[in-house]
This record gives structure tokens, C-alpha cells and sequence, in this order.
């Protein structure tokens, strides 16, 4: 499957973060480490899952069951795209005008956070930074609530 024929296996050890890893030991001593769940799906495949092309998921999105009903082999891209997070739409008002904006990722960062705003634009970024060197007093954002969600399978 490897190209090598393995000699022993060390494992499953839990890492860390929750995830089984194993170690495959090959006749000629070189070693590799693979995740428990992919060793377990390529061996009930018979083949080795294509190292660019092809990951191993867990359906119910937890990562100690790993039982073979809840391991899918799947496309990097699409577990990559099913695995990110997402945000909702934030909307706010500009804090000078009044303009309701959806804010953007960059409104949003954690260094933008420390600073005024938001603004729906550059006029009102302007006016405002104007008002601030002229003696006016420096207003404080508020930070909206950004949470984070996996889209359902």
C-alpha cells in the first residue's frame, strides 16, 4: 500500500488535541506517523488514499468516534470547505452619520477594534479624524458580537 511492506505498528497514542495518531514502522526502518482514522480507512479500502486529492472525515463531525459507519473518504477541497467557519452578516451604523453598513472583515479584525469607527466610508473617516484633530472628543466603538458556526452537514 505504501510501496514498503510495514514491519510494526505502534498505536493508536491520542495526541493532544483528541485526534489518534499510528505509527507504521517499514522493513527497511524508516518510520511514518498517519492519523488512526485514515490508516483504518485505508486498510478497509485495500489502498492508500491519494495524499493530494483525498482525506478521511468523520460524519458526525467527532473526532474520537471512529468507527468506519461515521469515516467518509472525501476531496480536501470539499472537507476544507465543509470544516470552515463561517460568520453571520454583521450590520451596524456608521458611527458619525448614522448610515447602516454591513460591516466588512476588516472592519472586524482585532486590530480595527482598538480603534474608532466603523465609518461607512472614507468621507465620514475624514470628517471624523477633522473633528478629532480640531479638539473633539475621540469616540469609542462598540464591538459587536462576532460568532463563528459550521455550516450543517
Amino acid at each position: 500500500m505504501y510501496g514498503k511492506e510495514i514491519r510494526k505498528l505502534y498505536g493508536p497514542y491520542q495526541r493532544e488535541d483528541g485526534r489518534k495518531h499510528v505509527i507504521l514502522v517499514f522493513v527497511d526502518g524508516s518510520k511514518k506517523t498517519i492519523s488512526y482514522p485514515k490508516y483504518l480507512m485505508e486498510q478497509h479500502l485495500g489502498r492508500a488514499l491519494h495524499p493530494d486529492l483525498e482525506t478521511v472525515d468523520h460524519i458526525d463531525r467527532d473526532i474520537s468516534n471512529n468507527d468506519l459507519s461515521n469515516l467518509r473518504v472525501i476531496d480536501r477541497a470539499s472537507h476544507a470547505r465543509e470544516d470552515a467557519l463561517y460568520r453571520d452578516t454583521i450590520v451596524s451604523s456608521c458611527v458619525w452619520c448614522g448610515t447602516e453598513i454591513t460591516l466588512t472583515k476588516a472592519q472586524l479584525c482585532k486590530r480595527t477594534m482598538k480603534k474608532a469607527g466603523p465609518f461607512c466610508g472614507r468621507s465620514c473617516t475624514g470628517k471624523y479624524g477633522a473633528y478629532v484633530q480640531k479638539g473633539g472628543s475621540i469616540l469609542d466603538r462598540e464591538v459587536p458580537d462576532t460568532t463563528y458556526h459550521l455550516k450543517s452537514k
